[in-house]
């Protein structure tokens, strides 16, 4: 009976071990298993994304001093205090509101451009690696100034230009922009030429708003990316409040599928808002960012405005988000002498500078603060960075 009990307690004691063996091995295999299905569930996809308004270069900005010496240009330091921000963020759009076609043409300012570029170096080395080109002022110094303006982008192989074409091919090639797998479509358009027009047979130099051609390409372009987002040169100049035609173009542009919606030409700020597509989806619109940098000479034309979001594809379900929508108020600064221009983030503007500052009689750090405010009022999920 002894040796009996002694075998029984040792088959149990067997028993045991292999069954408790075999629960850690299932428990280990489940554990295996969640694991997979964790790691099996896509990670979100986000893209910071950066746009500011329009890079105007009037005479005096092509005649500073501080940037011109002799036949040397430099406009590196006019970009200096606002590079730091770009650092980190993956598309830089800037929108060169007048022609860069270079020195060789003759250099120009209002009512008709034509600027160094020198400009479009520093613009480029600052961050900047979107350029929106669309613009009234396309045509001021004609034909070769656009050929002239291209040939300078194509020296840099991660920037794209947008807006202008040397011919009907590139006009019809898509502008499609790869970051971290997310493909991002870009439109470019503008509402007219100030009355000149583009020769016969050319009429691909410059992207006009048409709102047949508009549904065309997106229609084609949506085919190819995951995203679209357009800058568009509309407006009335100076206006603080889109007109019925930049709204009416806003919901088209939402309706038939883009996500956000960049626009200049008003030389000041206008507001931005979140609108709704006709399928339910929203658009985030900045109706105008103002002036980046000019030499125009009021207050508000100083003021402009640095628009930052995220674009976010979900990892489940493929939608599309805009998240995070911020404005940084900008202001163009220039001294008493009409000399020494620079960029800042009001952030960064104190009223020391705007003591200097060539309108110094007219604004102040407070000022620039109170028109943001008049100009955006308390915009739903977008927030103002002072």
């Amino acid at each position: 009976m002894r040796h009996k009990n002694i075998l029984f307690l040792g088959f149990l004691c067997i028993a045991a071990m292999l069954i408790g063996g075999c629960q850690k091995q299932e428990t280990a295999k489940d554990e295996k298993s969640s694991d997979k299905q964790e790691a099996e569930v896509p990670e979100d996809i986000r893209v910071s994304f950066l746009a500011v308004g329009d890079n105007l270069i009037h005479g005096a900005i092509f005649a500073d001093p501080y940037h011109v010496k002799g036949q040397e240009m430099d406009f590196h330091s006019v970009y200096e205090p606002i590079k730091p921000y770009l650092e980190g963020i993956d598309v830089k759009n800037i929108n060169q509101e007048t022609v860069l076609g270079g020195t060789e043409l003759g250099l120009s300012h209002y009512p008709q451009f034509n600027g160094p570029q020198e400009i479009g170096m520093a613009v480029v080395d600052t961050g900047f690696n979107w350029i929106s080109q669309a613009s009234n002022h396309a045509m001021d110094a004609g034909e070769q100034a656009i050929l002239n303006q291209l040939a300078l982008w194509d020296r840099y192989e991660h920037v794209i230009a947008t807006g202008m074409n040397r011919n009907q091919k590139e006009a019809q090639k898509q502008r499609i922009l790869t970051v971290n797998g997310l493909r991002i479509g870009l439109l470019n358009y503008t509402y007219g030429l100030n009355g000149l027009i583009m020769p016969e047979g050319k009429e691909y130099l410059v992207n006009l708003i048409d709102e047949d051609a508009i549904k065309a390409d997106i229609a084609a372009l949506k085919q190819n990316c995951d995203v679209m987002i357009a800058s568009m040169h509309w407006g009335v100049e100076y206006a603080y409040e889109p007109n019925e035609e930049q709204q009416q173009l806003a919901q088209l542009l939402s309706d038939e599928g883009v996500a956000v919606i960049i626009g200049a030409h008003p030389h000041v700020l206008e507001p931005a808002a979140f609108i709704n597509a006709k399928d339910g989806r929203k658009t985030l619109v900045y109706y105008s960012l103002g002036n980046f940098l000019s030499a125009q000479d009021s207050g508000d034309t100083m003021l402009g405005g640095m628009a930052q979001f995220e674009i976010v594809k979900d990892g489940k379900t493929g939608e599309i988000r805009i998240e995070q929508a911020k404005l940084y108020p900008t202001i163009t600064h220039y001294n008493h002498s009409l000399a020494d221009f620079k960029v800042y983030l009001l952030k960064d503007y104190s009223d020391e500078l705007a003591s200097q500052h060539y309108l110094s009689n007219e604004i102040s750090r407070q000022f620039f603060i109170d028109l943001t405010n008049q100009i955006m009022g308390n915009p739903n999920q977008i927030s103002i960075i002072y």
